[in-house]
């Protein structure tokens, strides 16, 4: 019940759908909705975007911050020709049931990479976390093994960050999950992009600078002018830099169903 508690506090809950303008592939994908069904009887909503010629260079795994409905991730996929796009709602986010924890929604990423692994080829494997989902992200690079990664608002551990503000330290002291970041990112032996916003008074600039230095290789770092924690993921600025990231490949091998 704790848990269940404090991880509705730390994930926040959905309001609505922020949209994302369609990119320059717009209309060059498909969308499918998807329902994922764990042990524990939860199941967990999501979609899928792939080209509609079938023809897939790359994946990209989604995973959101707090407060977020990924309903518009797939859409990434305007920006991203030649990907398959996948994403999913944590626990008690849209359509999705149960409660959300950090525990809980490791396990669950877990479950969606082998979701993902059962219907797409993996070899060029994009996983992309925003803000708490970065710590989601980084519990399963180790094993998944992505070429790219990328980190949008990241910080080197949640209780950290609610340490740093005013009053924040007998709250960061009670909290049991503190999805600590700075240890799994020691996991992911591939290449990086850190995306922050222009201004971000949720995730401070210093603490993301400091989980970058516990990558194994230094990130590449960019700062989207004119956005703001919440903007940041749907900024053309961000969308852009993320598909010039995922297409900087020197090698791309395509891939039909």
């Amino acid at each position: 019940m704790l848990e269940s508690i404090e991880g509705r506090l730390i994930f926040g809950r959905t309001t609505r759908i922020r949209p994302l303008q369609p990119g320059p592939h717009a209309g060059c994908y498909r969308t499918t909705a998807q329902r994922l069904e764990r042990p524990d009887g939860v199941v967990l909503e999501g979609w899928s975007a792939r080209p509609v010629d079938g023809i897939v260079d790359g994946v990209m795994l989604y995973f959101g911050g707090r407060n977020e409905n990924v309903a518009w991730a797939a859409d990434m996929a305007s920006f991203n020709a030649r990907h398959a796009i996948h994403a999913f709602n944590y626990r008690g986010f849209g359509e999705s049931t149960g409660r959300a924890s950090e525990r809980r929604a490791k396990a669950d990423a877990q479950a969606i990479l082998e979701f993902v692994a059962a219907r797409e080829s993996l070899a060029n494997l994009a996983i992309v976390g925003r803000s708490l989902g970065t710590a989601i992200a980084l519990a399963i690079v180790e094993q998944a093994r992505p070429a790219r990664l990328v980190l949008m608002s990241p910080f080197d551990s949640a209780a950290g960050v609610v340490r740093a503000r005013r009053c924040g330290g007998i709250a960061a002291a009670l909290m049991t999950q503190r999805f600590e970041c700075a240890p799994l990112a020691t996991g992911h032996a591939g290449a990086t992009l850190v995306l922050l916003a222009g201004t971000d008074t949720s995730v401070p600039h210093e603490h993301s600078h400091r989980l970058c230095g516990h990558l194994p290789k230094a990130p590449q770092v960019r700062i989207v002018a004119g956005t703001t924690h919440q903007s940041l993921p749907r900024s053309g600025g961000a969308q852009a830099a993320i598909a010039a990231f995922l297409g900087s490949s020197s090698i791309l091998t395509s891939r039909r169903p």
